[in-house]
């Protein structure tokens, strides 16, 4: 089957993730978990800004503020959000379902720099494709376009990953300098820090492989070799040098800012361990992802798994003698180990020593999404475990082998799931529950549903095991190309559109849909209503009103301000109920959340051990008339708050509204020092008279 029209493969590979996951493409179904609750959040709130010509720098409304342009999942600089914004203009809003058709995007582009990729390795075009659109399809792809970001990231990779390839040749150093400079900007912007690192590790490793001369030669045509290590080595790292200077300046923002957030500044060690993976979620993915948290899925379909067994077969029997293959798969079995080491920290000595020795890496924590770098390389394990089934037709006893494997398999599968009730927290938590929406929804396949959705992967397996035999023993003449894309978009059609899914009907039903916000109105009502405390999957949000949040109040906020909510507040947003009647009462006037609606304070000082004290301070200056404060509404943007005050004696005025650097106080139109009540909320040291207070954002 010779696959050559180039504009079809191209236009193959962009519209496939679409028609794959019709049932997002079309709205049936929208995604859950952080894209709802935190990508598409921020996209709305700066589209909203954008359209009245403002461009936010901070967010007032995300856990008493915290910077806008310095977080990282704004996505504020990556030139595909404003192709978004563009398109959020031409369709009239930008909706979650256009934000999600923006996310889809990110595999399409995948996709054709894998296959490009791939190509420039020297392996036959219809391999390439159909490697490349089940990575594509794969649980791990699909798994993560919940995380916005995380695919925009991901899907440079192949490109670099061709230019350091083209480099390589040593014929195009121009061309490639160019692709690795606006690819490498794509991944720093595209704000996903884990992958910028993680990338480094992928393109660090590939290079040094790519240019050892024997798996050149291997790789690359022959008449395209040369031997210059240095000249490629400058082509890679010069272009990558410059695109990380220029956006140096975001990236310092980013450090300062995560220096003052909650759970980014401690420096444990054990944060870094939250999400680690173990070899039981590495390999058992393969053959169950219920065992496997959702960082760790491999699964690519049951047919995929045994063409794998199958293809490792032939290389322990000797019946695969190329050179390319072999080089190949020492590569990927050192480069998984290093990788198993990173991905599972606890027990790590790699992990440990790098943890100790680059201060960079303190600051993260799900170090098992590195796993994300063996995708690509997979990609080559599909070519050639194909390519080996289909030219070297079938060996008979191999082929019983996969098949007594696959009933081990199954057996395995029963077993955990029956006896040991091996379920990850991601299963529950999500697989299940969206499974039984997807089944309602899509009648055609809850019938499979309803027999027992714990062993569909069981039954996938045993078809696949029993294809093996058919072709083997019964020597069937079929097209083994067009069967194995068959089988592999059959199974993960159905697993695929599953994750993370909730039905439009179940958003609708229950009152959940796009946000719909004017950001300069709700700005402006939320300095003059309460603030509003909710939990969300055992999350406090906190957040200025009831029409627009922000983001995670207990895992991303200014430290000493959580520090001081955590004194009054559990984490279901309730106050503690061992405090006194004069403490909770002074809670809500400070917290506005019994209706007087104030944010701003007068005190004559700043060194409060509490809110009760700070409020006794507030109250005494109240009582006796010695100020008067207005508060100008049509200048406030979050980026700027003007307060005019009349006062009779020296004092502090007090803004509800987190400090971190780059924030600049004009009293009089002169740049003064800002105070800090609590260490946290941004304070103005005044005389007595009429002053004109100014707080703005300058980051730059």
């Amino acid at each position: 089957m010779e696959i050559n029209n180039k504009k079809f493969i191209l236009i193959l590979l962009i519209l496939a993730p679409y028609i794959y996951l019709f049932p997002h493409t079309f709205h049936f179904i929208e995604m859950g978990n952080d894209f709802e609750l935190l990508y598409y959040s921020y996209k709305k709130y700066i589209f909203e800004f954008v359209k009245v010509g403002h461009f936010p720098l901070w967010s007032p409304s995300e856990s008493l503020g915290y910077s806008l342009i310095f977080n990282p999942f704004a996505q504020y600089f990556y030139p595909l959000s404003w192709l978004l914004y563009i398109l959020g203009f031409i369709v009239g809003d930008l909706s979650k379902h256009t934000y999600l058709l923006y996310t889809i995007f990110g595999l399409s582009i995948y996709n054709v720099g894998q296959y490009l990729w791939l190509r420039k390795l020297n392996i036959e075009g219809k391999y390439c494709l159909i490697a490349t659109l089940i990575t594509c399809f794969g649980l791990k792809l699909t798994e993560i376009l919940r995380f916005p970001n995380a695919i925009h990231a991901l899907a440079w990779f192949p490109w670099i990953l061709y230019a350091i390839t083209l480099s390589v040749q040593n014929t195009k150093l121009i061309k490639s300098s160019i692709l690795i400079f606006i690819f490498s900007s794509f991944i720093l912007t595209a704000g996903y820090p884990y992958y910028i690192l993680y990338g480094f590790i992928l393109f660090s490793f590939y290079f040094f492989f790519i240019n050892i001369p024997k798996v050149k030669i291997q790789f690359i045509e022959r008449d395209k070799i040369n031997l210059s290590f240095i000249k490629s080595f400058l082509t890679c790292l010069i272009p990558g040098i410059i695109a990380l200077i220029i956006v140096l300046p975001w990236f310092l923002g980013i450090s300062e800012i995560m220096e003052i957030t909650r759970d980014r500044n401690l420096k444990d060690i054990n944060f870094s361990f939250t999400l680690g993976s173990n070899l039981l979620d590495q390999l058992g993915s393969w053959i169950l992802p219920p065992i496997s948290i959702a960082e760790s899925n491999y699964y690519f379909g049951s047919i995929i798994t045994l063409l794998l067994i199958y293809y490792c077969l032939n290389i322990l029997n000797g019946k695969i003698k190329n050179l390319k293959e072999k080089y190949y798969l020492i590569f990927f079995i050192v480069f998984f180990i290093f990788n198993y080491q990173i991905a599972a920290p606890e027990n790590s000595f790699i992990f440990h020593f790098a943890w100790n020795k680059i201060e960079l890496i303190q600051n993260f924590r799900a170090f098992s999404r590195i796993n994300i770098l063996l995708i690509p390389l997979i990609s080559i394990l599909i070519c050639f475990s194909i390519k080996n089934l289909i030219e070297n037709r079938i060996n008979i006893k191999n082929s019983m082998i996969v098949f007594s494997i696959s009933l081990i398999i199954i057996l395995v599968q029963i077993y955990l799931i029956e006896i040991v009730s091996a379920k990850s927290d991601y299963w529950t938590a999500w697989q299940e529950k969206r499974l039984d929406f997807a089944a309602e929804r899509f009648k055609l396949i809850s019938f499979i549903f309803n027999l027992y959705s714990n062993y569909i992967y069981s039954i996938f397996f045993l078809i696949s095991s029993l294809f093996f035999v058919v072709i083997s023993k019964y020597k069937v003449k079929i097209n083994l190309y067009l069967s194995i894309i068959i089988l592999v978009i059959t199974e993960l059609f159905i697993l695929a559109n599953i994750q993370w899914a909730i039905p439009k009907y179940y958003y609708d039903k229950n009152g959940y849909n796009d946000l719909n916000i004017n950001p300069i109105k709700d700005l402006e009502e939320s300095f003059s209503s309460s603030r509003v405390v909710t939990e969300v999957y055992g999350n406090t949000y906190f957040r200025n009103n009831k029409k627009f949040n922000i983001n995670y109040f207990d895992v991303f906020g200014i430290d000493q301000h959580t520090r001081i909510y955590d004194q009054y507040f559990n984490k279901n947003g309730v106050i503690k109920n061992n405090l006194s009647d004069e403490t909770i009462k002074n809670i809500n006037l400070f917290w506005s959340l019994n209706g007087n609606n104030k944010k701003i304070f007068f005190s004559k000082s700043l060194e409060h051990a509490s809110i009760n004290s700070f409020m006794q301070d507030v109250f005494e200056n109240e009582k006796l008339s010695v100020v008067n404060i207005e508060f100008n509404e049509k200048t406030y943007n979050g980026d700027n708050i003007e307060i005019v005050i009349n006062n009779k004696v020296e004092g502090f005025v007090t803004l509800l509204d987190n400090w971190s650097p780059g924030w600049k106080l004009y009293i009089n139109n002169k740049e003064e020092d800002i105070f800090k009540l609590f260490n946290t909320y941004k304070s103005a040291k005044i005389s007595v008279g009429k002053n004109i207070i100014n707080f703005k954002y300058e980051p730059w």
